[in-house]
């Protein structure tokens, strides 16, 4: 009787001279017959890799190999050494003559090897009590996900390795392989070779190795003009539960950017000739946790900065980090910035072309109607316009009657104006005894600058959100307005919001609808005026269609929620891991930058992280 051990043994080329087919050593069965030995089509050497170290070889044992152009069927026998190693979505290689297919494993499935019903309740109890069941009792099997072809553009250069559409169908009993080279996993995921770096391939939370040194596999967002406009410009969203680990990533990638060599091309409006700055970083912050860009991270050492710069990336505190203050009358800031501070305040003129800075919530449509045509009379007087000032002249009996008796406006919708805009908030943050941040623009938007805007410091949301809205709105008209300040225009900014859907949640009334008219047409224009939109949030789904549309490049950590997980619109085996990511793990969904992939990132920051 033949045992599993002859049948391993004489694949091995271990058999002795009687082996299975009863054959002699000269390939001459007892009858005569006479074998000829098996010789394959293809040299050894166009298979990259040791035979030892291969998972299986396709097969064709169980059902058709195909590959069509709606789909494909391509599973592969699995050997019993190396079952433990593979795992749902690891990446392979299958060879051709001269070519490689590149692939990952969608399915793994046990087939039984022999003819038994092990669905019984005597086999079940024998089971518990003694399992006996072996390996070699069970196919193996794991099934592929064609993602592209390899080859060599100029056979012998290396830099020359591409990548097409999987149009070919493996051989069967070609080996599986996994991918020990970076530059076919690079090449075969369509992942850039330099730019923004993010974190490192991964699978399952376990880092993808190669031969390479370092082993493992940047993965970079491209930053260049080789295929249009860097992809910051494109914009960029990151979303994650509570405790994911957002900030701690964001100020990773955030670091990147601020490089010395890295520059982008902006119009000057003098002369229309493009020129290459350095960007300017303008941080939302409502944790008080970015102005520690400023600062180095003590624990990073020589081992982790030698790594670090084996793969560009960069480490190591901004010293150009400034943090701007805004003057609120009861509240002092005490933060953890040792940063330079400057304190500006907001002038209640800005409100002119504005009214949604004081559009509290609730207004009405007509309400909001009103309030132009208050502010815009308002305006019209000469002299200073203060808030206090416009309080006092709505709160005027003559001007109210001006109104109601017209019939400009109905006494009610007056009477509520007065009640939503006269509110001890505005009072406290409109014209306080510090610099208008309209006349601090050049102090802001410097080139190379990381200007951090905290608010956790003010109880009152309504201030918090009155000064980011503030700060937003200087960003995009300056940028999308012809007659904006030249050099605002000429800097390229990119825009750090977080909590992103307090800001440009789905509009529900006027106000809101105005706001997100106006980022929408910010996140339309962004690429080409120099402006970049990264957003922070742990509820993407509450973001606007017409705003989350427009972001290309979406960074995704742990969700439990599932309208969130719902909203990101990943395929769906990658939709079904975001739930079990650890922290640190993410999935990357940027389709003019690579496949979706899953990704890990640093395990220390790149800068101070408390």
């Amino acid at each position: 009787m033949i045992n599993d051990t002859d049948i391993l043994a004489y694949a091995s080329g271990s058999s002795s001279n009687d082996d299975l087919n009863g054959s002699n050593e000269n390939g001459i069965s007892p009858d005569g017959t006479v074998f000829e030995e098996y010789d394959i089509d293809f040299p050894l050497d166009v298979i990259t890799g040791d035979m030892d170290d291969a998972f299986g070889i396709i097969t064709t044992g169980f059902e058709p190999l195909e590959v069509t152009e709606s789909g494909s069927k391509i599973a592969g026998y699995i050997t019993t050494d190396h079952r433990s190693q593979v795992r749902l979505g690891t990446y392979v290689i299958v060879p051709y003559e001269d070519e490689h297919l590149f692939a990952r494993i969608w399915k793994l499935q046990y087939q039984q090897q022999f003819e038994v019903d092990d669905a019984t309740e005597i086999h079940s109890r024998r089971m518990l009590r003694s399992n006996t069941t072996a390996e070699l009792d069970y196919k193996y099997l794991a099934y592929l996900d064609p993602i592209c072809i390899l080859y060599d553009q100029e056979p012998g250069n290396a830099d020359s390795l591409m990548r097409r559409m999987a149009d070919r169908i493996p051989r069967p009993n070609t080996p599986i392989l996994p991918v020990t080279e970076k530059l076919k996993i690079q090449t075969g995921l369509n992942i850039p070779r330099e730019g923004i770096f993010l974190g490192h391939l991964s699978v399952g939370g376990e880092l993808v190795h190669t031969h390479a040194s370092p082993p493992t596999v940047p993965y970079y967002l491209r930053n260049d003009y080789s295929m249009g406009d860097p992809l910051i410009f494109r914009h960029m969203l990151v979303c994650g539960s509570t405790g994911t680990g957002k900030t701690f990533l964001t100020k990773n990638i955030l670091r990147q950017f601020m490089s010395d060599d890295n520059r982008y091309q902006v119009r000057d409006n003098g002369d229309g000739v493009k020129k290459n700055k350095m960007p300017c970083l303008v941080i939302m912050d409502p944790q008080d946790e970015y102005s520690q860009i400023l600062e180095d991270n003590p624990d990073l050492g020589p081992s982790d900065e030698h790594n670090m710069n084996s793969e560009c990336v960069r480490f190591g505190g901004v010293p150009s980090t400034k943090t701007f203050v805004a003057k609120v009358d009861g509240h002092t800031y005490n933060g953890r910035s040792r940063a330079q501070q400057v304190e500006f305040t907001i002038p209640f003129e800005m409100v002119r072309n504005n009214s949604w800075l004081i559009a509290a919530a609730g207004l009405t449509e007509l309400q909001g109607i009103a309030l132009e045509l208050l502010l815009e009379d308002y305006f019209r007087r000469p002299g200073t316009h203060t808030y206090n000032g416009f309080i006092e002249h709505i709160d005027d009996a003559g001007v109210r009657g001006t109104y109601v008796d017209s019939g400009k406006v109905h006494e009610s919708s007056y009477d509520g104006i007065v009640r939503k805009v006269k509110n001890q908030a505005f009072r406290r943050v409109f014209d306080q005894p510090a610099t208008p941040i309209t006349e601090m623009l050049a102090d802001i938007f410097r080139s190379g600058q990381v200007c951090v805007f905290p608010t956790e410091y003010i109880s009152n949301s309504r201030i918090r959100d009155l000064i980011t809205l503030t700060l937003m709105t200087i960003v995009v008209d300056n940028k999308l307005s012809t007659s904006g300040a030249a050099l605002v225009k000429e800097t390229p900014i990119i825009l750090v919001l977080d909590e992103a859907h307090r800001y440009l949640a789905k509009g529900s009334g006027e106000h809101s609808k105005r706001i997100i008219s106006k980022f929408a047409d910010a996140a339309r224009q962004g690429r080409k005026e120099g402006l970049g939109l990264f957003l922070i949030t742990q509820d993407p789904q509450d973001i606007d269609e017409t705003v989350f549309k427009q972001v290309n490049s979406r960074i995704i950590l742990n969700l439990s929620n599932d309208a969130a997980i719902s909203a990101m619109k990943v395929k769906k085996e990658y939709e079904k891991r975001i739930p079990y990511l650890k922290k640190g793990q993410m999935i990357i969904q940027s389709p003019d930058n690579s496949d979706v992939v899953e990704i890990t990132g640093l395990s220390k920051c790149v800068v101070k992280h408390i």
